[in-house]
């Protein structure tokens, strides 16, 4: 959550804070209430911010007409003090001189301020981050350079951070620093170098990249780049690699065809994003089912929408042959496991890799515990790869949008692989009969190309029950992944209660406000659930319930008894069927969005949401 960009440049005539603004745009996906840039300009710092939208904020140019010839912006999600101009990013200290942009939180900012204040310091808001620029003041003021100044400040802070520190009598670089939270540097070598919370930032402007890790600060200067470690101040190589997608994917653009919003290009791209997870190398999967295979427990973790994908991966690795796994919200991980046993593994699901109680469940069971960490992740140099022992790297790209779809449907992918790798490992299935599931898991790619050819049928069981109260999701077995994703999408974009449930469990409570008309969406993949599920299905006709059932194309039992259908074209056959957790998800994410956008929402930016949650 949260976004920084800043550039500092030798090009002659750019339109620098222009082009600043430009980039922090390219981060609204993050989630945000207030924004604000800082430059340097001729020996002073200049800071313009407001609480708001960039759109609204920079109307008739505000902020791009920021003078100065270098610096860094800023989009805060309120965490401490609200979304008011004083807590808005940047923050200066006393003098004036030094600004600074700030992601995560300082967890001992509390007694940090109270010294400040002591000695004379005055804050101007309610936020964390202000001890940041006060701190670095009195380093300076002892005589250190800013470099140093920042080092030492963050020495003297507990929690997680992403930082951009200027200082107006510092006119040719600029220094950042990490611990926790996301920060990436794009460099074009002896001309410009940015910094930004995420690739997207900078992706049209270069797409060779520098990934910060923990511990580590960054002194930038124009297309140069050190690197130093914070505890020892040694002066570290830079990893340089090149950003291997298109600069389309933080555009509204697809195979030329533009797009009203980021959600609707990003849920056409899923076919050819699965096709392309389908040819991950067999070096990394053969590493990554045989660590799982090797353990004695293993527990999957995750949250939000990548929650659900894991539990689809887990019900698909246990299938296959797999050891039992134990799925755990990644916020509960510490507190469901006080104790973990010798030779134990966590696999952790994840979008941004940066999600900040994903990250302390696996940095508890590998300090603590020694277990090994598997990853699946969405992003290269990540918080989460830099934690684990083997990485799936999914791939979906960017994610502009702040409710996943792409994330899911690859994460999805990526461990059904991983599920059929650990059958032919252990020998439970026929090598023919897993090249046959392999076969339907690809062909899940053009089942779904037919549904975006037909989304408009979607659309119209959508909107008869988009202006619904309350709406049920129910399913069994690897259909409950699908109704858990499909209910979070509504709550998400379109602002609809919804409870997705056990089809089982209906009728131990959530029946008991079922009347006529109450709408309850069924997942009913037609596996060894669908007789039992039709009976949950009759439970609730019986009570006047509507009901909406997601069905296979060749469907007629469940079709019989629901008012509306939305078929998925899949083979009839066991392989297609254990194949389909993403075709049966994708409708309802689709069905999400096109409530969203009936109803005159933001798909690409819902209220109080981030993407990346990077604080606990």
């Amino acid at each position: 959550m949260c976004g920084i960009f800043g550039l500092i440049t030798k090009e002659k005539d750019l339109p620098v804070a222009r082009l600043i603004r430009e980039g922090l745009e390219r981060l609204e996906y993050r989630g945000y209430d207030s924004a604000g840039i800082a430059m340097v300009n001729k020996g002073h710092i200049e800071v313009r911010k407001k609480a708001g939208r960039i759109a609204d904020i920079n109307k008739d140019g505000w902020l791009d007409s920021t003078p100065g010839t270098f610096g860094v912006a800023h989009t805060r999600w309120a965490t401490h003090g609200k979304p008011v101009y004083n807590n808005a990013h940047p923050h200066v200290d006393c003098t004036g001189k030094i600004a600074l942009v700030h992601n995560g939180i300082i967890e001992n900012y509390q007694d940090l301020r109270k010294e400040l204040a002591m000695r004379g310091h005055a804050f101007q808001s309610d936020t964390d981050t202000e001890v940041f620029p006060h701190l670095i003041e009195e380093f300076m003021g002892k005589g250190f350079d800013l470099k140093d100044s920042v080092m030492e400040a963050v020495k003297r802070c507990k929690g997680a951070y992403g930082i951009v520190v200027i200082h107006a009598d510092n006119p040719d670089y600029m220094v950042v620093a990490r611990k926790e939270s996301p920060l990436v540097i794009g460099i074009i070598p002896g001309k410009t170098t940015f910094c930004a919370s995420d690739i997207p930032a900078f992706l049209p402007l270069t797409r060779e990249a520098i990934v910060l890790d923990d511990n580590e600060i960054a002194v930038l200067r124009p297309g140069e780049v050190e690197i130093y470690r914070v505890k020892s101040g040694e002066r570290i190589q830079n990893n340089h690699f090149q950003v291997n997608y298109s600069i389309d994917a933080a555009q509204k653009v697809l195979d030329g065809k533009a797009y009203k919003w980021f959600m609707h290009k990003e849920l056409h791209e899923v076919p050819r994003k699965i096709r392309d997870q389908m040819s991950m190398t067999q070096d990394r999967l053969d590493s990554f089912a045989q660590a799982i295979l090797d353990a004695d427990h293993v527990f999957i973790t995750a949250a939000g929408t990548a929650f659900y994908a894991a539990l689809a991966g887990k019900f698909q690795m246990t299938r296959f042959g797999g050891p039992y796994i134990q799925a755990i919200l990644c916020s509960e991980f510490i507190d469901a496991v006080p104790e973990m046993k010798p030779n134990s593994l966590v696999i952790a699901v994840s979008q941004s890799g940066e999600t900040a109680d994903t990250i302390e469940a696996v940095r508890y069971a590998r300090e603590k515990f020694g277990a090994k960490i598997c990853s699946i992740v969405n992003v290269v140099g990540s918080s989460l790869t830099r934690y684990s022992d083997e990485v799936i790297i999914t791939t979906a790209g960017p994610e502009i949008a702040v409710a996943s779809q792409k994330a899911y449907c690859t994460q999805i992918t990526a461990m059904s692989l991983v599920a059929l790798r650990i059958a032919e490992l252990s020998h439970k299935y026929d090598p023919a009969q897993i090249e046959a599931f392999r076969k339907a898991l690809l062909d899940t790619a053009d089942v779904i190309d037919h549904l975006i050819i037909e989304e408009g049928k979607i659309r119209e069981i959508g909107l008869k029950i988009a202006h619904a109260d309350n709406i049920y999701f129910l399913a069994r077995g690897l259909g409950q992944a699908a109704s858990l994703e499909g209910a979070l999408k509504l709550k998400e974009i379109a602002y609809i209660h919804t409870e997705a449930y056990a089809a089982g469990e209906s009728k131990h409570g959530p029946i008991a406000l079922i009347e006529e008309g109450f709408p309850i969406v069924f997942v009913a993949i037609p596996d060894q659930t669908y007789d039992r599920l039709i009976g949950n299905i009759m439970e609730m006709k019986s009570r006047g319930g509507m009901i909406i059932s997601v069905v296979a194309d060749y469907d007629s039992k469940v079709t019989e008894i629901s008012d509306y259908t939305i078929r998925i074209p899949i083979a009839n056959s066991p392989e297609a069927i254990a194949m389909a957790a993403v075709p049966f998800a994708f409708v309802l994410q689709t069905m999400a969005y096109f409530i969203a956008d009936s109803k005159g929402l933001d798909p690409d930016k819902p209220r109080n949401l981030a993407k990346s949650v990077t604080v606990k």
